[in-house]
């Protein structure tokens, strides 16, 4: 759909337009530093990955992505609409702009998904809670780590993810995955291999003997797990030879865990980003989104 107002055209639904995607991806570049290159190469351009946009003279001063995914919301399939790449370039902020593309954005989400969210930080946050998102706050699960005496340590791979049959590991298990969590869980291969090859490229494990590829990064003392990918979910302590690796005294689960036998554990709120939400997601209780899923 396009929409011209105030010399500013609106746009939508324009990948299949080589010049408006190309405005687009110099856009996304010069506002976010982000090439999509590698994602492209790879094959992985995904036409559910659609731009609302502001064009003008023919070149895109700003957009507000949205990417529809497969979710498990408390045990229920919903799909939800996550809100991705929204800026705008410095001469065309506090014009409205970027309000108009949400009023436009949301129509549509009310149409086709059950609710939106996004990750931003707090400089942005006024504006979400301007146009009636609700701000939720994140609970990671902690639990204390002990390194197995009586066992050998465990046999495990980095990855690579630029060499071809390492990026095949994680593209497969992307793909045969089951959902890290029942009570938020995603299926989205395409943006998740997006993270493995934007984000993840140094935190990223292959564990044979469970098929299992693990993100973890150390951050002083604590181990923090992005994701445990695989068609089988492994216990935790399945994982312990492999978390001894790292020298540390507690694991953090960025990723709710009920799915993993935890025994004692305590939670922490999640300071990284903040999430926003639209008055159609409902959960109660404490919660994480997968950490993997904040593209």
């Amino acid at each position: 759909m396009t929409d011209a107002a105030g010399g500013i055209e609106y746009r939508d639904h324009y990948f299949d337009d080589p010049l408006a995607l190309a405005s687009f991806e110099r856009c996304a570049k010069s506002v976010f530093g982000l090439d999509f290159g590698k994602w492209k190469a790879r094959g992985l351009w995904d036409d559910r990955y659609q731009a609302f946009s502001a064009f003008v003279e023919g070149e895109c001063v700003a957009s507000l992505c949205v990417y529809p995914l497969e979710m498990t919301i408390d045990n229920k399939k919903r799909t939800g609409a996550q809100l991705l790449t929204v800026g705008t370039i410095n001469a065309y902020r506090s014009r409205g702009i970027q309000r108009a593309l949400w009023s436009r954005a949301e129509a549509w989400i009310r149409t086709e998904c059950d609710f939106a969210f996004l990750f931003t930080d707090e400089s942005a946050a006024g504006f979400y809670e301007k146009i009636g998102l609700r701000r939720r706050r994140e609970f990671s699960q902690i639990v204390p780590f002990r390194p197995p005496r009586d066992r050998a340590p465990a046999r495990f791979t980095k990855l690579d993810i630029d060499r071809d049959s390492h990026f095949a590991i994680v593209e497969r298990l992307a793909r045969e995955r089951t959902p890290v969590s029942r009570r938020i869980g995603y299926y989205n291969p395409n943006l998740l291999l997006f993270m493995f090859l934007y984000v993840y490229g140094d935190l990223t494990f292959f564990i044979e003997e469970f098929d299992a590829v693990v993100v973890a990064e150390k951050s002083g003392g604590s181990l923090r797990i992005h994701d445990i990918v695989a068609a089988a979910m492994p216990r935790v302590a399945d994982l312990e030879r492999f978390f001894a690796r790292f020298d540390v005294t507690e694991i953090e689960f960025l990723f709710c865990t009920d799915r993993l036998d935890l025994g004692v554990s305590s939670t922490r709120e999640v300071k990284d980003d903040v999430l926003f939400v639209s008055d159609d997601f409902e959960l109660d209780g404490e919660f994480v989104f997968p950490y993997s899923i904040r593209g």
